[in-house]
């Protein structure tokens, strides 16, 4: 179907433009990190949000103002998307940026959805490696910290563990890498365990106990029923192979974290902290995460993006959680530890 891509142009607000359509496949998707498919459905879906309604006859066409928002996440230059995608004014591309965030919100759920426990089959023991070797994987869970500039308010509270202002973003991903779950909305001192503590996710799986079937995190998340964490001190070749098959797991992880970084610039530290407040900073990273997840269902390659790799995820000091360890998680592990201690012959 047509998009509304014609409309009266004024020299006031923006230059001439050119159309995305017009561009190659390849330009699309290394511009915008998506295909022109997947663009004309955004401009679809958030039509309605974005038109005008103000019925001025410049009004910035719905296409316009999908493609500067993109331009901007994957490059993370206000400058490289008001110059290369559309021309139109910083103010322009601050507001379309801003109506785009919002409209996208409203709908992360449509794209970024945790399996009920019990409705899917969690993912078996397999000799392949990945989640797939570890029994009963829900989801891999894991943060992302997302530097900002320093608030004017509690400026303390989102600075890390590595001394740099930050939101301390929760994601969980499954073992393709698609984005199940998103907590974004607690500054960088937060500890990750405290992140999860505070999550509907939390609730959720305290409240279904699922049987045979949990999360995988790192050290910095208490062991629990429902979440397998490394083993300290592990002792006996069953106990570091259980270490092994976890580590393996977590890194379709640690591979979803570095794709994010390299599909959206924005997020990449090396390019500089985003110069927004937190509320806007948390709503930078969930559009990305939906992106990344049309971007996955799409199947859509990754370009070599220009200039140097992005940042690897910072190793912030793990803090491990002060917190009473059960009994029956305990014996969850263990049961674990046996099955991969059987598997070994």
């Amino acid at each position: 179907p047509a998009l509304p891509l014609t409309g009266s142009v004024t020299h006031r607000v923006y230059r001439a433009r050119s159309s995305f359509l017009d561009l190659s496949e390849e330009q699309v998707l290394r511009r915008y990190r998506l295909d022109k498919a997947a663009i004309a459905g955004l401009c679809r879906e958030l039509g309605a949000d974005l038109e005008s309604l103000t019925g001025r006859s410049h009004a910035l066409p719905v296409a316009v103002k999908v493609t500067s928002a993109l331009t901007f996440l994957a490059s993370g230059s206000f400058q490289t998307a008001t110059r290369d995608s559309t021309g139109i004014s910083q103010s322009a591309m601050s507001n379309c940026l801003a109506q785009f965030l919002e409209a996208l919100q409203r709908r992360a759920a449509r794209y970024i959805a945790f399996p009920a426990p019990g409705r899917t089959a969690p993912t078996a023991p397999g000799p392949g490696g990945g989640a797939g070797a570890f029994p009963g994987v829900l989801g891999l869970l894991g943060s992302m910290h997302v530097a900002l500039r320093a608030p004017s308010e509690n400026e303390g509270a989102f600075r890390n563990a590595r001394n740099f202002h930050s939101m301390n973003m929760q994601v969980v991903c499954d073992a393709a890498g698609a984005i199940t779950n998103v907590v974004a909305k607690f500054p960088g001192s937060c500890p990750n365990a405290a992140v999860l503590e505070n999550s509907a996710l939390a609730r959720l799986l305290e409240g279904a106990r699922p049987e045979g079937a949990w999360l995988l995190g790192d050290r910095s998340y208490p062991l629990k029923t429902w979440l397998m964490t490394p083993i300290l001190f592990p002792c006996g070749a069953a106990e570091e192979r259980y270490n092994a098959l976890h580590h393996q797991a977590l890194a379709a992880l640690r591979q979803t974290r570095a794709l994010l970084k390299r599909r959206f610039r924005c997020l990449d530290a090396a390019g500089g902290c985003l110069q927004y407040a937190p509320q806007k900073v948390c709503q930078i990273f969930l559009a990305c995460c939906v992106l990344h997840n049309i971007a996955l269902r799409r199947r859509m390659p990754l370009e070599p993006p220009e200039g140097p790799e992005p940042d690897p995820e910072p190793e912030l000091p793990l803090q491990a959680p002060h917190v009473q360890i059960s009994s029956e998680a305990r014996a969850v592990r263990a049961r674990i530890v046996q099955q991969v201690k059987d598997s070994m012959g």
